[in-house]
């Protein structure tokens, strides 16, 4: 179950990186006034790498590394929980996958059995 929780993670890395670059990309070519779409893509791209570095820690059965991929599943859950709320269908579809993949996370994580250096 650990490589599951590997895997998950890293999903999870990569797909905020590509978030954090298209949502650069979109911001750059709409010219758009609301904040700094720089600083938030490195913010993303910031936590996208803490999410890699979690991910690596749970594969080398690291102990601290399960507590931030617990609560790192977690958010994923919150976020997906706001896109099912919406009203278009497509998002509500998004954020259940979002959702299972989260889920898959949450008990790939309890099922890895802790290792003892």
């Amino acid at each position: 179950m650990r490589q599951v929780s590997y895997w998950v993670a890293v999903l999870e890395s990569v797909s905020l990186a590509i978030y954090a670059v298209s949502l650069l990309l979109t911001s750059l070519s709409n010219e758009t006034t609301l904040g700094s779409p720089v600083v938030e893509t490195i913010i993303y791209l910031i936590f996208a790498a803490l999410i890699y570095l979690v991910a690596r820690g749970v594969r080398n059965a690291k102990s601290w590394a399960r507590t931030p991929y617990f609560v790192t599943q977690l958010f994923v859950g919150i976020t997906s929980y706001t896109l099912i709320a919406a009203t278009q269908i497509s998002y509500r579809l998004v954020g259940l996958l979002i959702g299972l993949i989260a889920l898959g996370g949450l008990v790939a994580i309890f099922k890895t059995p802790l290792e003892t250096n």
